[in-house]
């Protein structure tokens, strides 16, 4: 995936990789994750995804690959204060197997965005959701 070019005086927050194959904390989550994610590289198909927050912006990119080798879209989205509406984040537990997954949540006014976070906790997602807060408000 291409770096993205940080603007004069401009220093990283925090980056999150997106997890597209949904891989949380449960195991059975995990283990159906990563199945699609094998079946998706055995015909070829990578996607890569971030969450870049720096202390003037934030900004999302996407990247697929298909065919192994054949970059076939490339999104990035600069997201403005006035187009988030809210942003949190979610924890669930599935049951019988009790392992929290989080997600970091934004919504605009044309979309809403989860970002799976792994390993994390209440206190990681608060510091997370804190700092991004600070950027957009």
């Amino acid at each position: 995936m291409k770096e993205i070019t940080l603007l004069p005086g401009e220093e990283k927050v925090f980056e999150l990789e997106a997890d597209f194959w949904n891989r949380g904390n449960n195991p059975i989550q995990r283990a159906i994750g990563n199945i699609a994610r094998i079946v998706a590289k055995i015909f070829g198909r990578r996607i890569h995804g971030k969450l870049i927050v720096t202390n003037l912006r934030a900004l999302e990119v996407k990247e697929t690959i298909d065919w192994y080798c054949f970059p076939t879209s490339r999104e990035v989205k600069l997201l403005t204060k006035a187009s988030i509406k809210e942003v949190g984040y979610e924890m669930q537990k599935v049951c019988l197997v009790f392992c929290p997954s989080y997600s970091l949540c934004y919504e605009g006014h044309t979309q809403s965005t989860s970002i799976a976070v792994q390993n994390a906790s209440d206190d990681q997602m608060i510091d997370l959701l804190t700092k991004f807060y600070n950027i957009i408000k």
